[in-house]
């Protein structure tokens, strides 16, 4: 197996066996691969203080795959940020994770094309630390995750939306009303795109 380095944005932990994790993560290229983490729910020296929790922006030390459809072995784990704002509340949290749920969904193995997804998670869940409103963000972030994907043509109403940038997400805040207007047609869409893309 070859050596691997790289850091990752922790989409999702599952329990494997009696005390291994297998991870998924999401690398600066866009590219989603698992790690299987032998131990980690003993190990407190290799992956001690809640390093592999989702939303997590870590550096992971690993064993390449020889194969496709084989694990990663996860050897190292060090936080770079994890997004404490993120557990100030539960809104906060349970936003984020449904965002990470959205790009699980589309990510895939063997793609390194994808910058703009890693791009767009990180600030996300960077901006969502602080935002004084949530649910402009979730606007924000559907609608530039839509376009990306290809899935949705731009209305004007669409337009303040996709000309900010995710870290200036808080300037959109006079957009409140369109946001209420439009939120459930937007999720819809979300729904009905996350549920296809998986098939």
């Amino acid at each position: 197996m070859t050596q691997g380095k790289d850091r990752f944005i922790i989409l999702k932990k599952i329990k494997y066996a009696e005390a291994d994790l297998i991870i998924h993560g999401l690398s600066p290229r866009g590219e989603k691969l698992a790690f299987i983490a032998r131990g980690a729910l003993k190990s407190k020296k290799r992956f001690g203080g809640g390093v592999l929790e989702p939303t997590h922006f870590v550096t992971f030390t690993y064993k390449q795959a020889n194969e496709h459809g084989q694990l990663n072995v996860l050897q190292e784990a060090t936080i770079v940020n994890d997004f404490p704002g993120l557990r100030t509340d539960y809104d906060r949290l349970e936003t984020a994770l449904h965002i990470l749920e959205c790009v699980s969904k589309v990510s895939q193995e063997g793609d390194r094309d994808s910058e703009f997804l890693f791009n767009l998670l990180g600030n996300t869940l960077k901006v969502l630390e602080s935002t004084p409103d949530i649910l402009v963000l979730k606007m924000h972030f559907y609608l530039k995750f839509l376009l990306q994907q290809g899935v949705v043509n731009a209305e004007p109403w669409m337009a303040p939306f996709l000309k900010t940038n995710l870290a200036d997400s808080a300037n959109l805040i006079s957009y409140r009303q369109t946001v209420d207007d439009e939120m459930y047609n937007v999720e819809q869409m979300v729904k009905h795109y996350l549920a296809n893309a998986t098939l």
